[in-house]
């Protein structure tokens, strides 16, 4: 990141920060702002609400992932980091793998969770629900940011325009199981675990392609 940040400084050219995952990668960003440099950076889910603490003598493999989940001072920074605006977007680094690539010795385990369906009900649970972030951050950082950095056109909702919706029950609670889960993969780090908050309908390019929680066919 420091390495980045200096070419940043000698070419002017934008830099975006792919999975921040420590507290002094956040500093070097923060500085970096502050002198004017065009520089920006995102997290993940499990980046923000995991820790090394939580791999445990079972290794389990779905808590491997690059970058590795750092120390919970890390992860506290960055949950500080995204409410001060230091950090621009939540992303969820999905990676889905096939069972045999995950179900194997830690050393040999493929890197990487999926987190498509999880990010969001994470966010609400621990950001939104306990009234730490609002819910106009939560939609900068997971909606209207992503796409002013990628230079897409800003979604509007008016009539005319192409749906790109989605529609959020925030008093829903789900548990995490693979049959819960959309995605043919099943590699979470939350399988388990009960989440409040989650997606109900979405509407790509005025398409519904999740209806009440489950994917609809595409033809």
């Amino acid at each position: 990141i420091y390495r980045d940040i200096e070419l940043v400084r000698l070419t002017k050219c934008p830099l975006h920060i792919c999975h921040i995952s420590t507290r002094k990668g956040l500093d070097l960003v923060r500085a970096a702002k502050a002198d004017g440099l065009p520089v920006t950076c995102e997290v993940t889910p499990h980046h923000l609400f995991l820790c090394e603490d939580d791999i445990t003598d079972a290794y389990d493999t779905n808590l491997k992932m690059n970058p590795p989940l750092r120390t919970a001072d890390d992860a506290a920074a960055l949950r500080e980091g995204l409410l001060d605006g230091s950090i621009d977007c939540v992303v969820t680094d999905h990676a889905p793998h096939a069972p045999h690539e995950k179900d194997c010795e830690w050393e040999i385990s493929f890197f990487g969770i999926v987190g498509l369906e999880t990010s969001l009900p994470l966010m609400l649970q621990n950001l939104v629900a306990t009234g730490k972030m609002s819910w106009s951050r939560l939609v900068e950082v997971m909606a209207v940011n992503p796409r002013r950095l990628l230079r897409l056109d800003p979604v509007c909702v008016k009539a005319g325009s192409a749906a790109d919706l989605t529609l959020i029950d925030p008093a829903k609670s789900v548990t995490v199981t693979p049959e819960w889960m959309q995605s043919r993969s099943k590699n979470s780090a939350w399988l388990g675990q009960t989440l409040t908050g989650v997606a109900t309908d979405v509407f790509v390019s005025g398409k519904r392609t999740l209806a009440d929680g489950v994917v609809t066919p595409q033809h």
